[in-house]
């Protein structure tokens, strides 16, 4: 039977996707994806995916880490549901706090809010919670219910309609969610495994009733082993203390003997960061642990947070043993006072997706820069997935990826006259691109480094560590609605992927030299273990990593069939044959440009 394609004719690639989505979601295979922008990914594997779950009971769940990727996947089910005339329920999840409806709610302090919730839920304190049951408002929330079922809202619009009537929000998408045909949420509701439990008996189902869609799968790695992981420092501890003091003294003495034993680990570590044993900090008891636990309810139940919450997950976590892991001791200072942390970082994301891979009925991982697949189908562990990748579906004749030689950002060419140097390359290709450009560059650091070097006419902005989401908008407006400004940004940072600037918002991207993460003690670890266990260490624990920034930092640059860019490389180690490997076939940049390849692109229309 045809799939529920909401459009009337498929994009270059578009229809291939769908036939290799529908053949996976057929035999239960996994799919790994790379499908660039323009493809148009969303309703290929919304379309058949759905069309085989309406037939068979199964749940969609599509996840995704970004707000505005959720609206994405909302307007396609819209669409798929007017084309095709459905009877269509669809639930939008993003986490709990962000979903309250209280006004006393800060998510910036939240830590410990879904424990906060269940006390003030359990104590009849929230007044949401509590109109959303009462039997008596029957009329008054039937109307909203009945609003809520028969369309298909994203999650700020659910949060809105509530407040108004005073009802939870949570509440009302974990209603709809029983119903719906597709609940589209957070990657930690599935990867996290106590909340992916509690999330699928709410919903009233198994995981192998469930097709999984992973959108934007380049990230899941990173969001699988920081949820294997975990840390202290002396300040939380302190913290920790003073909880305890008021509730336990025992407990309160057993927290700040642990807290010397990390001061007196800053005296025996002269470095900033080394790896050390387990048994260095030791082993704690179930008893202890259950016990800290309980005492942090308690303070849970009036406060958003608990530091002993937080200690008694740190220790769960570090009782944890395995050579998946590496534990490290690591000295900074902040705010003018020493900070000591020990931290348990975990190495492999297939111990968090292993059992989601071996119990969903499919799992399908897509996004622009799944590239290489053979690292992912190796770091998730899976087993014979489909394995697809598409071109670049835009005009090539649109855009244009150049090297440029002469400049490198390498550690030991950095120089005053290298900068120099490369301001003054950066500053002539500005003035050759007409409209709005970004230059992406390894760290902020490297920013001020480079920005006195600069000389430009443009208005020049400057991304700031920690940006809040209503600056980085203001920002991206301001690209919008005028031309001629320059963007400074860090590959890793807020710019770095998931923005969009379509038409003449953006004219080119300058990414100035490769960004390759600190060579650390994690960098190291990283290595040797996809090392030990792929034979492909430096490659996937630190070459591709650095690769995929710069993969996304360029597809900033033309966002549509009409938009026409410049991608530009500045620095010399792109063409070289042990870097160059690292891209994709269709965006491989031409070595050697020069300003006469620039000039010429943008005089033609």
């Amino acid at each position: 039977m045809k799939d529920f394609f909401p459009y009337e004719t498929y994009r270059a690639g578009q229809d291939s996707f769908v036939k290799v989505v529908r053949t996976a979601i057929t035999h239960k295979k996994d799919v790994l994806a790379q499908v660039p922008t323009g493809v148009g990914k969303t309703a290929a594997v919304l379309s058949p995916a759905l069309k085989y779950a309406i037939e068979h009971k199964k749940k969609i769940i599509f996840l995704t880490s970004k707000h505005t990727h959720h609206k994405i996947a909302v307007e396609t089910l819209r669409d798929i549901k007017e084309k095709n005339d459905l009877d269509l329920k669809v639930a939008d999840f993003i986490g709990k706090v962000h979903m309250c409806g209280r006004n006393d709610i800060d998510p910036r302090k939240a830590t410990n809010f879904p424990d906060f919730c269940k006390h003030l839920i359990e104590n009849q304190e929230c007044e949401y919670y509590e109109n959303f049951h009462d039997k008596n408002r029957f009329f008054q929330n039937k109307n909203l219910f009945d609003k809520l079922k028969n369309n298909i809202l994203n999650v700020e619009e659910v949060v809105e309609w509530c407040k108004n009537e005073k009802v939870c929000p949570y509440e009302a998408t974990n209603m709809l969610a029983k119903e719906s045909n597709v609940i589209i949420a957070d990657y930690f509701h599935i990867l996290d495994s106590s909340i992916r439990e509690t999330f699928l008996k709410k919903i009233k189902k198994e995981l192998k009733d469930c097709i999984i869609i992973w959108d934007e799968a380049h990230n899941v790695a990173g969001r699988s082993m920081d949820l294997m992981s975990s840390s202290t420092n002396n300040q939380s501890l302190r913290y920790a203390m003073l909880e305890a003091e008021k509730l336990d003294e025992k407990i309160m003495n057993d927290i700040e003997k642990l807290r010397n034993k990390i001061e007196k680990m800053s005296e025996k570590y002269k470095k900033d960061e080394t790896i050390i044993s387990k048994e260095e900090f030791g082993s704690y008891s179930s008893a202890f642990i259950d016990k800290l636990h309980s005492l942090a309810d308690t303070i849970l139940e009036e406060k958003q947070r608990s530091y002993l919450k937080s200690l008694a997950n740190f220790l769960s976590s570090w009782n944890i043993e395995g050579t998946e892991y590496v534990r490290i001791f690591r000295k900074t200072i902040k705010k003018g006072k020493e900070i000591f942390t020990l931290e348990k970082n975990c190495l492999d994301p297939s111990l968090t997706l292993q059992d989601v891979i071996g119990g969903a009925h499919s799992n399908i991982f897509m996004s622009g820069t799944l590239y290489p697949l053979e690292m992912f189908e190796d770091i998730f562990g899976l087993e014979l997935p489909l394995k697809v990748e598409y071109p670049n579906p835009f005009p090539k004749k649109n855009r244009m990826h150049l090297t440029v030689p002469g400049v490198s950002t390498k550690f030991t060419e950095r120089s005053e006259e290298m900068y120099n140097k490369i301001g003054k390359y950066a500053t002539n290709i500005i003035e050759l691109i007409p409209g709005n450009k970004i230059l992406f560059f390894p760290s902020y650091n490297m920013i001020d480094k480079i920005k006195p070097y600069l000389e430009l006419t443009d208005n020049v902005i400057i991304e700031e560590p920690g940006m809040t989401k209503y600056k980085k908008e203001a920002i991206l407006d301001k690209l919008r609605n005028s031309r001629n400004n320059t963007l400074l940004a860090v590959s890793a940072g807020s710019f770095g992927e998931s923005i969009n600037l379509e038409g003449d918002a953006l004219s080119g991207v300058i990414i100035i030299g490769i960004p390759f993460a600190k060579f650390d003690i994690m960098s190291k670890e990283l290595v040797r273990y996809y090392e030990g266990k792929f034979g492909k260490g430096q490659d996937y624990g630190y070459n591709i990593p650095a690769f995929m920034k710069v993969l996304q930092n360029a597809g900033r640059c033309i966002r549509s069939e009409h938009d026409r860019g410049v991608i530009i490389y500045l620095d010399e180690r792109f063409a070289w044959s042990m870097y160059s490997k690292y891209f994709p076939r269709d965006t491989m940049p031409q070595s050697g440009g020069s300003s006469l390849d620039i000039e010429d692109f943008f005089s033609k229309k």
